[in-house]
């Protein structure tokens, strides 16, 4: 049976946001960040969060110095990806299509959004076609 990958809640993911704007944090830097955007947490759970990330492997420390430094594994982009995936596949029945009509119903794109969807559709859309003429 294929091993799962590892889920990040929401203050986990907080937590990895402020890694990739930094590109590396010691605890009290990351809690210093995430205060100055609202967040009320503690040092010790700051710290937790970091621990079970680096449990998950989705961040690394280097504990050589007094304050361990943290980076993340992980980027950005592959988390987006698997949270997307992950949303497609259980509110939309795996469906993508389902998702990317919902968005497009209920959340206005501006013009140079709405051109590249549209290019993008266009570029399917053509290759579809190509793929049915051979």
């Amino acid at each position: 049976m294929a091993k799962r990958p590892p889920t990040i809640p929401d203050s986990e993911l907080d937590v990895l946001k402020v890694l990739w704007d930094r590109g590396q944090a010691t605890v009290r830097e990351a809690l210093e960040t995430l205060r100055s955007a609202g967040r009320q947490w503690s040092y010790a759970t700051v710290a937790t969060l970091l621990d079970r990330l680096e449990s998950k492997g989705l961040v690394t420390s280097d504990r050589r110095e007094l304050a361990f430094i943290y980076k993340p594994v992980i980027s950005n982009q592959e988390v987006r990806q698997k949270r997307v995936t992950n949303l497609v596949d259980k509110l939309y029945q795996g469906e993508p299509g389902l998702l990317v009509l919902h968005l497009l119903k209920s959340h206005p794109l501006d013009a140079e959004q709405a051109r590249e969807v549209r290019s993008v559709l266009d570029q399917m859309a053509g290759e579809k076609a190509r793929k049915k003429d051979k």
